[in-house]
């Protein structure tokens, strides 16, 4: 893997926060706040806007219009502050131009999310896990149709996805539980020196590439 392209999955090189303080920060200040539902692929989301194009906390969860060419979420909202700020702050000055930031809550649910691409070009999103549990994983269609799942967990690490590669997220707890993640689109590809270990090809030596989205829904999620 030489290129970032080659590359469907990694942790963020020499980036960690504090877990425990993004828990705290959500548990007693974010989750008091007006969240905004979502449902995306068949399945429930709640959600809160970190940054968005207008500053407030519903723009950037709903799937609503452009705002117009180069726009996109990054004013801060009432969520923005404390350990938020810093994260932010910190994905900015490493280069990645993140917008859009916003921390969806999924709900463990019967119905499974479809698999489906977000993009026809090479497209990351970043995730930090603030709740997670063993049953929550992301996961990939590989060429040949086989799954490559992935669990994130929530230990202070950005982890990043691609999402033009046919996917979905999901939580298989069989109790009442929550998936609850930071993430945000990137406005610059990262490059590969950004990247370290867990790394998952795209393509796996030998593999035959196949347009699997033939066969799989194609929307945002």
């Amino acid at each position: 893997m030489k290129q970032s392209r080659d590359v469907m999955f990694a942790r963020l090189k020499n980036f960690k926060t504090d877990p425990e303080a993004l828990r705290t920060h959500f548990v007693e200040q974010i989750q008091k706040m007006p969240s905004t539902p979502y449902r995306d692929n068949r399945v429930d989301y709640v959600g809160w806007a970190v940054t968005s194009r207008d500053g407030t906390m519903g723009d950037g969860i709903q799937r609503i219009s452009s705002g117009g060419p180069g726009v996109r979420g990054v004013i801060p909202t009432a969520a923005c502050g404390g350990c938020l700020t810093q994260v932010i702050e910190t994905l900015r000055r490493g280069g990645l131009a993140p917008y859009r930031a916003r921390i969806m809550q999924l709900e463990s649910e019967g119905a499974e999310m479809p698999l489906h691409k977000d993009s026809d070009k090479e497209t990351w999103r970043l995730h930090i896990p603030i709740i997670t549990n063993p049953n929550c994983f992301f996961e990939w269609q590989r060429a040949d149709g086989s799954i490559e799942s992935v669990h994130l967990p929530a230990d202070g690490s950005a982890w990043l996805v691609r999402v033009d590669v046919n996917h979905r997220a999901v939580n298989r707890s069989n109790e009442a539980s929550q998936r609850v993640h930071l993430l945000m689109g990137l406005g610059v590809n990262p490059s590969i020196d950004m990247l370290t270990e867990p790394l998952l090809p795209v393509m796996r030596e030998g593999e035959r590439a196949v347009d699997l989205s033939l066969f799989t829904h194609s929307m945002d999620g």
